[in-house]
């Protein structure tokens, strides 16, 4: 972020090493507030196509040969190794000094065990085991701190992974099935946007250009009943299922514990919130953080030096921790850019005799701990108590032809991301907290009407869904609100059309054509010219953004050859982004594959919430995976 630069020039001086980093986690508002988060960047059609991301193609669960207790266990999985390399390092300056083209190295294992204890009882657990190696991108990004601190080389470690991911039973009673443990739980019908699908938060930390939407779900401990239903009138397969998430949400893995932040004051409830807003840290950013602005915007940015600015240059403190310096240290502005003197005049404000001292000793090391000016101390996750659980609840019905749900849900962490960076007035401490909100959602989805002989050939389907959000948080410029925060409803709704493997000789005699295209459209209610994208991003939060996703998917040789095309467009800035890929199998079995995938994004606006903040950061990735059945 651009104050960085204010900090630079501060270090020399000796006055602190903090203010150049809020968190890594404020940039998941801009990331939501635009609906293209970066773990969201991948579509998963029901033909099992990947687009973007890891493919999860695993065997056939069949039931072993085995006689005994070990007659009911299946066990299955893959392991993968995906290479990418960056197209451009060069642009990449913003982030670190590296020139290195590695852009990933990833060593993942899945293992599924499957055990049916027998008709009514059912156990699944899934173990992740991830490796991946230093990156240079990390180790040479530590030039805002003092000599002989190397915050960067502090992420190495980060990304790797080794945890339990999934670990559930079901139990068959009757009409009622429950699902007791750590689970994801799909209630959303998009397949590259993030609407009804509210109850599992997003781990983005490795996800951008990597992972499918399933992989970057964080699994959540829950009690899971789901009641079926008689028919009633013309409603038939009725169902009701009911969540109760009880805090409990233990994580173990680097991405909490090794979190270089100490963001969390407890294991126990760190898995509730999302780790990774998008990057593992911004300050210095890691691997798939976001671009800035370069300009300054009057009452937004505090000006220490004059332009040109850049993101590493000198000169600006971006919004919000510019009111602590508009008000605390008005009279170092740069003449010329901002007079401080008229500034404060403008606004009625007069000078202020502020504390920058105080401290919450939670992390001497944090950017954003101790000794810093801007001390965010630890995160504020909501406890274990029963006032602090998410519950919700969900119907199914079928309707002639056309499928309903409706949905509520009680969300006591904010989805897994905080509120806006809240500023206690005059002084040096800041605050994230997760607060509760208030979800409401409807899907529909149905076959489109056509003539049989068309939709024989053509099998389209049409998908909808809206989502209605109380009380969400966002980034507030006015000097009438002190804190940083403004409030407001947020309404989100997409629209879809499916064709999944319609026959079509003209293109291919060995396989199929699948298509999906879906326009999300997400509408802040009470939106104001003062709210902006997001922590340390200088971009005015839009009233309405629109993203667009196409995706068109094929075959030949029995899916030997698969080649795909995705992208999602964005009209702000007239922003793209691309996942072209191909998957490679090999004519004598399905058990492994290559898959070769170009990310670009492209646009005019590096802001462009719907993926220009990616700007940048485009690559070519190798995926290789071979998947085995143990047993």
């Amino acid at each position: 972020m651009r104050f960085r630069e204010w900090l630079r020039s501060h270090l020399r001086k000796g006055t602190g090493r903090g203010i150049g980093i809020l968190a890594a986690a404020s940039l998941v508002l801009a990331a939501s507030a635009g609906n293209v988060r970066a773990g969201d960047l991948s579509v998963q059609s029901d033909n099992g196509l990947n687009v973007t991301n890891q493919a999860a193609q695993v065997l056939p669960q069949t039931q072993s040969a085995e006689s005994g207790w070990l007659s009911g266990l299946h066990v299955s999985g893959y392991g993968s190794q995906t290479f990418g390399m960056w197209q451009n390092p060069t642009t990449l300056h913003d982030y670190t000094h590296s020139r290195n083209n590695l852009a990933t190295s990833r060593t993942l294992l899945q293992v599924d065990e499957n055990y049916r204890l027998n008709e009514d009882n059912t156990f699944f657990m899934r173990e992740w085991f991830v490796y991946e190696p230093p990156y240079s991108f990390n180790s040479a990004n530590n030039k805002y701190y003092t000599t002989g601190f190397s915050y960067g080389s502090r992420m190495n470690d980060f990304y790797n992974n080794y945890q339990v991911r999934d670990a559930w039973w079901e139990n068959k009673t009757g009409p009622l099935t429950t699902f007791v443990g750590n689970q994801i739980i799909l209630w959303g019908q998009s397949l590259a946007f993030r609407v009804g699908d509210v109850v599992n938060p997003a781990d983005t930390c490795w996800a951008f250009g990597f992972a499918n939407l399933e992989q970057s779900r964080n699994a959540q401990w829950m009690v899971h009943p789901i009641l079926n239903l008689p028919e009633w009138g013309d409603l038939a397969s009725n169902f009701v299922e009911l969540i109760v998430q009880p805090g409990f949400s233990p994580a173990y893995w680097p991405e909490q514990t090794g979190d270089p932040y100490r963001k969390y004051r407890s294991d126990l409830t760190a898995g509730r919130v999302e780790p990774c807003l998008p990057a593992a840290s911004h300050g210095p950013s890691a691997r798939f953080d976001v671009h800035y602005d370069n300009f300054i915007k009057f009452g937004v940015d505090y000006a220490t030096a004059p332009g040109p600015h850049t993101f590493n240059g000198t000169g600006l403190v971006s919004q919000p921790a510019s009111r602590e310096f508009f008000l605390c240290a008005p009279n170092t502005a740069f003449p010329g850019l901002i007079d401080a003197p008229y500034y404060r005049y403008r606004h009625g404000l007069t000078g202020f005799a502020c504390n920058l001292t105080l401290r919450k000793f939670n992390n001497p090391n944090s950017p954003i701990g101790d000794t810093s000016e801007v001390d965010t101390g630890y995160w504020h996750v909501p406890g274990m108590q029963p006032q602090n659980w998410n519950e919700g609840v969900r119907f199914h019905t079928l309707y002639g032809a056309t499928e309903f749900t409706a949905l509520y849900y009680n969300d006591e962490v904010s989805g897994g991301a905080p509120w806006s960076l809240k500023w206690t007035p005059f002084t040096s401490l800041w605050n994230y907290s997760f607060y509760d909100i208030q979800e409401a959602a409807v899907t529909a989805d149905r076959p489109l009407p056509m003539p049989a002989s068309l939709a024989e050939y053509f099998p389209a389907v049409f998908r909808g869904e809206m989502l209605y959000q109380n009380h969400v948080s966002f980034e507030d410029q006015a000097f009438s609100s002190m804190t940083g925060q403004r409030w407001s409803d947020v309404v989100k709704y997409m629209l879809a059309i499916d064709l999944d493997q319609a026959y079509a000789p003209w293109l291919t005699a060995t396989g199929n054509l699948s298509a999906n295209v879906e326009v999300l459209h997400t509408i802040v209610m009470d939106n104001a010219k003062t709210g902006y994208l997001g922590n340390d991003l200088n971009e005015q939060q839009l009233k309405n953004d629109v993203n667009a996703l196409f995706n068109l998917g094929t075959s030949w040789w029995w899916e030997d050859f698969a080649p795909t095309w995705t992208m999602i467009y964005n009209p702000k800035g007239n922003t793209f982004l691309l996942f072209p890929s191909l998957v490679l199998n090999p004519p004598w079995t399905k058990k492994y594959f290559m898959k070769l995938q170009a990310i670009e994004v492209l646009g005019s606006d590096r802001e462009s919430a719907g993926g220009g903040l990616f700007k940048g950061e485009s690559l070519l990735t190798a995926q290789f995976q071979y998947n085995f059945n143990l047993l």
